[in-house]
């Protein structure tokens, strides 16, 4: 949706957080690239924009291993442009966190997440194309209660009568009390069912823009293990209570749904690429991007770990001129040595040994400021 306000991180302020002592980001608009040696702390700044959105790091480490070695806390500070100025910052302790949101304490991640929409693509955040069946399930899910949080009630609900029912046949209760649960277990599992559908739909339209990308038609199709009427589902949980009982699990519904990702119509994850794959991660974030934004008007900010890698010279630059056309503010890492296309301006900085200035504070030294169709070389 053009014209949507865009959310982007003005400035960035890390305090004692993995290998960073002290160190500051100026950001711009549009695409921001990240360069640096391997170990320079590189992640760790865009790790650092995403805790700042969903309270936790998409390397999925506690507290402890966040902060610096010898110290006992760590802070996060951004500055913020949301529909106006925002400031949040993070303080991590062992075992802890606090956030503040325009001087406000936030003790629930999802009004973060709703203010602040920041999506990942890194080889840290999981792996999204040739991971495990959880791991589609997850983002999709993901993906439908970011867009329209009213969709999580049913998602819990389905969930909690789950695990209900679970208990009830472990313990052999009465068939009156198993099937209370399983009529929530229908009538939500439905509910969850529908919302998929519905989502698959609009990112396969939204991933029809990306045919360029990616060379050939990226679909998404679900194959679900629900039956399509509601009395057929409830029939067949009450003929599997001893089966269940017995294997520990149940093996019907949205919980084992599997999602699959078709390129030229067969399984990515198992026809394409090195290359083709990492692509098609780029174009699920982007159609994600675009779906966010439909739905809450604001685009999303992206982060992006070494998209690069894995693709050669010509892969490079398609995804480049993509990402350049993207509405909504990017940071993304890269190794030295880059090639941008001509045209395009875009802002490096380069990540070196941080080395305190008078006031104590280290800062990214940019490598050139703004580059157009030049390459990208190792700052001095």
């Amino acid at each position: 949706m053009t014209g949507s306000p865009c959310l982007i991180i003005k400035e960035l302020s890390l305090f004692d957080l993995r290998c960073h002592e002290r160190i500051n980001w100026q950001c711009e608009e549009g695409i921001n690239l990240l360069s640096g040696q391997n170990g320079s702390g590189k992640t760790t700044m865009l790790e650092a924009v995403y805790m700042m959105a969903h309270g936790r790091s998409f390397r999925q480490a506690r507290d402890p291993e966040l902060v610096r070695w010898g110290m006992d806390t760590f802070r996060i500070s951004g500055v913020w442009k949301r529909y106006g100025p925002m400031h949040v910052d993070l303080v991590g302790r062992r075992g802890k966190s606090e956030i503040v949101l325009q001087g406000k304490k936030i003790s629930r991640r999802k009004e973060l997440t709703e203010t602040l929409p920041v999506v990942v693509e890194a080889p840290q955040a999981g792996k999204l194309v040739d991971g495990v069946p959880g791991e589609r399930r997850k983002w999709l899910d993901s993906v439908i209660h970011a867009s329209n949080p009213a969709t999580y009630r049913a998602y819990q609900t389905y969930l909690r009568a789950l695990m209900q029912r679970g208990r009830l046949i472990r313990r052999n209760r009465s068939s009156a009390e198993l099937d209370v649960w399983e009529h929530q277990i229908v009538t939500a599992g439905r509910q969850v069912v529908r919302s998929r559908v519905e989502m698959i739909n609009s990112l396969n339209d939204s991933l029809e823009n990306e045919h360029e990308l990616m060379e050939s038609t990226l679909k998404l199709e679900l194959i679900s293990t629900a039956p399509d009427s509601e009395q057929s589902w409830l029939e067949r949980l009450a003929s599997r209570r001893d089966d269940d009982a017995r294997l520990g699990r149940l093996q019907t519904g949205p919980h084992c749904d599997r999602l699959k990702i078709l390129f030229a119509g067969r399984e990515i994850r198992s026809v394409g690429s090195r290359g083709q794959q990492k692509l098609a991660a780029m174009a699920l974030r982007l159609a994600e991007c675009a779906v966010r934004q439909e739905y809450r008007h604001l685009a999303p900010l992206l982060l992006l770990d070494d998209c690069l890698e894995a693709l050669d010279t010509d892969r490079q630059q398609r995804l480049m001129n993509r990402l350049y056309s993207y509405q909504g503010q990017i940071l993304m890492t890269v190794p030295s040595g880059i090639e941008v296309p001509k045209r395009l301006t875009i802002h490096q900085s380069h990540l070196s040994e941080c080395v305190a200035n008078e006031s104590g504070l280290g800062a990214i030294r940019p490598a050139m400021k703004i580059v157009t169709g030049r390459k990208m070389e190792k700052a001095a």
